[in-house]
């Protein structure tokens, strides 16, 4: 996954939701998203739980999408988990530390 604060919710493909368990028509939800190239409907989902470097976010909601064939990330870490953080980026030292 990557680490995106212009992302509004983490984003996950098809593969890596249902190896978490959850299947395509388990949600009826879908929400619009832009894209690079339109606006597109994807289902929203609320993961139980999301933990990066040891620090958990509680009901944190995401949408499943499948990405181009192209990309080099399975996911995005956006703000839905982010936001329940103080978030510190040390660019010059690569240093990411969540409090």
């Amino acid at each position: 996954m990557a680490l995106d604060t212009g992302a509004r919710y983490v984003i996950m493909t098809w593969n890596f939701a249902e190896i978490l368990g959850y299947e395509s028509d388990a949600t009826t939800k879908r929400i619009p998203i832009i894209t690079a190239s339109s606006v597109e409907k994807v289902p929203l989902i609320i993961l139980k739980s999301v933990s990066v470097l040891g620090k958990k976010a509680e009901n944190a909601p995401a949408v499943v999408y499948n990405f181009i064939d192209k990309s080099y990330v399975d996911g995005l870490l956006g703000l839905s988990y982010l936001m329940n953080f103080d978030i510190y980026l040390y660019f010059r030292k690569d240093v990411l530390k969540i409090n």
